[in-house]
């Protein structure tokens, strides 16, 4: 009788630790696809963008001449972007929130009204090639 009440007593402490070990990783796990699981696909974006002819061009030559200059349809096309898209938009490569903050404010001069660009919240790191506007 001995053996098996000890036998019980052994499986119940390695549930016992299955589980604490299940509760504890759980967290590290949570981690695990973040970007995934945030972040939206950069071909459905730049399609959005592209709706508009010349829109892309139009973004990156605000970007390197430091001016923004978009046209109506390019507006429309950044205004019609997912809330996703927009935050990845602006807070990845060379484009930061200021940015976005910018051609929104342009936009708004040619009777666009855009949502204001909104930073990600990134745990523990800056976003991987992160490079402010400085103009």
């Amino acid at each position: 009788m001995g053996y098996f009440k000890q036998q019980q007593q052994q499986q119940t402490l390695l549930l016992i630790l299955a589980l604490a070990f299940a509760i504890a990783i759980t967290p590290a796990l949570s981690v695990v696809g973040w970007d995934e699981r945030h972040m939206p696909d950069p071909r459905v974006c730049w399609a959005q963008i592209n709706k508009a002819n010349g829109c892309e061009h139009e973004i990156y030559a605000s970007l390197v001449k430091k001016k923004i200059k978009l046209s109506y349809g390019c507006c429309e096309a950044v205004q019609g972007m997912s809330s996703k898209c927009k935050n990845w938009m602006f807070n990845h490569g060379r484009f930061s929130p200021e940015f976005g903050d910018q051609i929104k404010g342009y936009c708004a001069t040619l009777g666009v009204t855009l949502p204001p660009s909104y930073r990600i919240y990134y745990p523990d790191k800056t976003p991987p090639g992160h490079i402010g506007y400085g103009g």
